[in-house]
């Protein structure tokens, strides 16, 4: 499961979340073409905390950015 967030040419923050790859890939190139220096491109992946077992949303924005 992915979650990313970025800024939109309006100014809003847009959430999404897809268990997709590619639709996380598609909306973070998107994010970038729209606003090439002010997207605030965040996109964060379900893993599991290998001390304690929980489950946490884990930062991979550099896996999707050009």
């Amino acid at each position: 499961m992915f979650k990313i967030q970025y800024r939109n040419p309006q100014g809003r923050m847009v959430t999404a979340q897809s268990s997709s790859a590619d639709t996380i890939r598609q909306l973070a190139d998107k994010a970038q073409q729209d606003m090439p220096e002010t997207h605030e491109l965040r996109v964060r992946e379900v893993a599991v905390d290998e001390a304690s077992g929980d489950f946490i949303w884990a930062d991979c924005t550099a896996d999707f950015t050009r």
